[in-house]
């Protein structure tokens, strides 16, 4: 597959990225490196979303990111890319496949069909990309190459120090799926805290805000589906600590630590839970403290962190120079391509021949009109119509 023409040695190799929606997942583990790297100039680069999608970007492609894939449709442009021989990558940083119930995407994901399609577009593709080791070893497995990539710190702001006369600010940034963590790895020590400190402390919980928000006199700030204004609003916040609780269990041990690439990028020390996936942040003591998931020891690291106003200050001047740097995408993207050239290479594939995309694209339609249907019910046609037609704007457009 991939023995090279003269002519394609002479040329850069060409990416795409085939996506449904560009989410944070996406962007993150994928996106942000694939366009850094075609901003040096070291390949050429197109992102299409699946339903966008034409013949041209296919048979213009060498390699082929799959961005968290997992529909019916998906799984057929995954097949048609790997029979004519293109060379397939796997985005994944969430075992996609082992939801805890609690998380809103869970049933979704718990689906048969769902759970093949995933399968099969793994066992399909040349390799799977991913910031956890621990989701590579699960993944990347029979031959497939594993490709470990750091996730960059976007939008990243310079140090900006705090002075010592304003009250020390502790927030937490997080979806509301993890408002349940909170209340129940936080509770106590936040409230032990506000008692001690009082006017000396301030909190503040941005997206997740928990039952007892209200006994702290904390404030919130809702949670933002732009990852982009996410980030802004982040910085805007010019909190002193970030609170990093994670449950001690499988699923969240295969997570990536980026809520500390999202701390640091704003200018932001952390008190993290002392597991997977914080144990990997790399030299992880000169940017935070961490602790067991033991309201004893979060209520003795936070204190450790208000008290110690110097190293504070420090470990928040760290980060931010860790973010602009380490955690800078185009620095990423070059050690991507440096580890795993054979992956940027140009490939030999056979033509896709006038594959009538646009009926491949009116199929899933009406077949996510059905499935909905059957699942869900309906209480008139036009509904399903409704769902078809909006799909089929989508085609044409």
């Amino acid at each position: 597959m991939d023995a090279m023409t003269a002519e394609q040695r002479a040329r850069k190799c060409h990416v795409l990225l085939i996506y449904r929606k560009l989410i944070p997942s996406v962007r993150l583990c994928g996106h942000s490196q694939l366009e850094a790297l075609a901003g040096e100039g070291l390949i050429e680069y197109r992102a299409v979303q699946d339903m966008r999608l034409t013949n041209d970007d296919m048979n213009w492609a060498d390699t082929v990111f799959l961005g968290r894939l997992d529909n019916r449709y998906e799984r057929q442009i995954a097949e048609l890319l790997h029979r004519v021989g293109k060379r397939l990558v796997y985005i994944i940083d969430d075992d996609l496949l082992n939801i805890p119930p609690a998380i809103t995407s869970a049933s979704y994901y718990a689906q048969p069909e769902i759970q093949d399609n995933v399968r099969r577009m793994i066992d399909i593709s040349q390799a799977v990309i991913s910031p956890s080791t621990l989701l590579l070893k699960k993944y990347a497995t029979d031959g497939r190459m594993a490709i470990r990539t750091e996730e960059p710190a976007l939008l990243a702001v310079p140090y900006r120090p705090h002075g010592s006369d304003r009250p020390v600010t502790i927030g937490f940034a997080g979806s509301i799926d993890r408002t349940a963590d909170l209340e129940a790895i936080l509770q106590d020590a936040l409230t032990r805290i506000k008692e001690k400190y009082g006017a000396r402390v301030r909190f503040e919980f941005f997206g997740a805000v928990p039952r007892f928000a209200k006994a702290l006199d904390a404030t919130s700030v809702p949670y933002l589906e732009s990852y982009d204004d996410y980030r802004r609003q982040l910085n805007a916040c010019e909190w002193d600590i970030g609170l990093a609780p994670m449950p001690d269990a499988p699923f969240y041990a295969c997570k990536h630590y980026n809520k500390f690439c999202e701390y640091a990028a704003a200018g932001i020390t952390g008190i993290y839970t002392d597991r997977p996936p914080y144990t990997f942040i790399p030299d992880r003591e000169r940017f935070g403290r961490f602790c067991d998931n033991d309201p004893d020891a979060w209520y003795a690291a936070i204190c450790a962190e208000i008290d110690d106003d110097a190293g504070r200050e420090a470990r928040r001047q760290r980060c931010s120079e860790y973010a602009a740097t380490a955690l800078d995408p185009v620095t990423i993207a070059r050690v991507l391509i440096k580890a795993y050239p054979h992956v940027f290479a140009p490939c030999e594939a056979k033509a896709i021949k006038d594959r009538n995309m646009a009926w491949l694209k009116l199929q899933n339609a009406l077949y996510q009109a059905l499935e909905k249907t059957r699942r869900y019910g309906v209480k008139t046609p036009v509904i399903v119509c409704k769902k078809i037609l909006v799909k089929l704007r989508v085609i044409r457009g």
